[in-house]
């Protein structure tokens, strides 16, 4: 009740609204269901060549596979893409179809980041990620490739002590230009949901080039 007596409506009290359904759909290699942002559409074109959709937002009859090499084996050897597009298909090279899958995959990573940063949800620089490490909710941690082996380890010190997911990817000049610097050895994503988001990417590419 408020202090005149009237009870609080829901739309009133603050709270968030309920969460959207996630949208999830089957893979055609391994024929597991997975959530649909984690999956990678292809798509078949007029010729029947399948291709990676990039944006998933392609319009045509589409399938989805995990981002894994696997499931990309899977879906070319058993031919389950033929039976998921009703006709037959000409294929890329699993290597180039791979490739092609795991760019996919840096997109999204980069994209989320993206997003972080117009959120202002980004840290970025020695300074900034090493007082955000120690006293703000860091939900992941991304270290350029090229950092110097020391400043490595004390990052992946920092992140052990909070169990902050630490990961390699990109360069010191790329997360620079993500984060609208010259340059940047880490990158700290504070946003928990991009964070996972950006994880999971990350780990797909990391799958798809298990062999």
């Amino acid at each position: 009740m408020s202090s005149n007596g009237r009870a609080r409506t829901g739309r009133h009290d603050g709270s968030a609204p309920a969460s959207k359904r996630v949208a999830e759909r089957t893979c055609v290699g391994c024929q597991k269901t997975q959530l649909k942002d984690q999956l990678i559409r292809l798509l078949c074109d007029p010729a029947g060549q399948v291709l990676p959709d990039v944006y998933g937002k392609l319009p045509g009859r589409g399938a989805y596979i995990c981002a894994q090499r696997p499931c990309a084996e899977q879906a070319v050897k058993r031919a389950r893409l033929q039976a998921a597009f009703r006709r037959e298909v000409t294929l890329a090279p699993l290597d180039e179809l791979v490739r092609a899958m795991a760019s996919i995959m840096e997109e999204r990573a980069v994209g989320c980041i993206r997003i972080a940063r117009k959120a202002g949800r980004v840290v970025s620089g020695y300074t900034q990620v090493s007082r955000a490490l120690m006293y703000e909710p860091v939900a992941c941690l991304l270290v350029a490739e090229d950092t110097a082996r020391e400043r490595r380890r004390e990052y992946q010190s920092w992140c052990a002590k909070r169990q902050i997911p630490c990961r390699s990817f990109l360069t010191k000049a790329r997360l620079g230009e993500l984060a609208g610097r010259d340059e940047s050895s880490a990158l700290g994503i504070l946003d928990p949901r991009l964070g996972e988001r950006l994880l999971g990417y990350l780990e797909g590419m990391s799958r798809l080039t298990e062999r």
